[in-house]
């Protein structure tokens, strides 16, 4: 028994690795929605594989590798894959929202763009790895996680496909509207919001964990907001409701993480062990 309570959060985590396949599979396919849905059941999942663990105390060094893999399909290959086929297809926008990623220069740029993502997400995990054992403080992150940066893109990804085309009503109701759409520039600009994405995931810039939240009157505004995003999530309805949330956190705490007096001066653990020629303190 005491080796079964290993099994639920490592089932969890095969079945975030299921629904990245199956996403890659519906972008090649061209369902460009349900392939994003799919991506954010994998974000949901890697969210509750980690409290099921630690609930069960059932954390271990495969456990931790396996997320690790996961997280590399799910919110490196799989985004870039997805904005990768979406974006490089002709016409997928229609009518004056015809995009150029398809040929020439914009093609290059577009790929650019999925290579960075991709690169940046496996050094993030690596990172991370060579961590686990080094002395890091647990209320930060540095950098943002690939979760959060792939659950991010994805749902920002849903929200601009619904409000791409008139009377297109995937998601529920329109929240903000039938008169909102997404103007093509948002289309163009998917690239190089990706390499942002990519250098906040390889940063050093210091952010607060939800966890660490100290107010009571917070934590259960959080509690209830993660509550109504794994049943909005699962429900794949109104991502420009999901976005709010992990958008919001990224934007005020890395401004706290350099303003902070409690965070201003962390450094993250070398990369790289210290050899007898590095001067102390390096």
């Amino acid at each position: 028994m005491s080796r079964a309570r290993y099994l639920p959060p490592n089932l969890i985590t095969g079945a975030s690795i299921v629904f990245g396949l199956i996403s890659i599979g519906l972008a090649h396919r061209g369902d460009w929605r349900l392939a994003g849905w799919l991506i954010i059941y994998a974000v949901l999942s890697d969210r509750l594989d980690g409290l099921v663990a630690r609930r069960l105390r059932a954390t271990s060094e495969l456990g931790v590798q396996l997320d690790s893999f996961a997280d590399f399909l799910n919110f490196g290959v799989a985004p870039a894959f997805l904005m990768y086929t979406f974006m490089s297809s002709p016409g997928m926008v229609e009518g004056p929202m015809d995009l150029p990623y398809d040929h020439g220069a914009a093609r290059v740029y577009l790929i650019t763009g999925c290579i960075v993502w991709v690169l940046a997400a496996v050094f993030r995990l690596a990172r991370f790895n060579v961590n686990t054992d080094k002395e890091i403080p647990t209320r930060l992150y540095f950098g943002v996680p690939t979760t959060l940066a792939g659950g991010l893109l994805i749902t920002w990804f849903l929200a601009f496909l619904k409000y791409s085309e008139p009377g297109r009503t995937f998601g529920g109701a329109k929240l903000l509207g039938d008169s909102v759409t997404t103007p093509r520039g948002v289309w163009l600009a998917i690239p190089g919001a990706m390499m942002v994405g990519a250098f906040l995931m390889v940063s050093s810039l210091r952010m607060l964990k939800i966890a660490a939240a100290e107010s009571k009157a917070i934590t259960v505004f959080l509690l209830i907001c993660v509550a109504s995003g794994y049943i909005l999530g699962f429900a794949q309805m109104f991502p420009e409701y999901l976005l709010w949330m992990p958008t919001a956190w990224i934007s005020i705490f890395l401004v706290w993480g350099r303003l902070a007096e409690e965070a201003r001066y962390l450094r993250p653990p070398p990369l790289f062990p210290a050899t007898p020629s590095d001067p102390p303190g390096d």
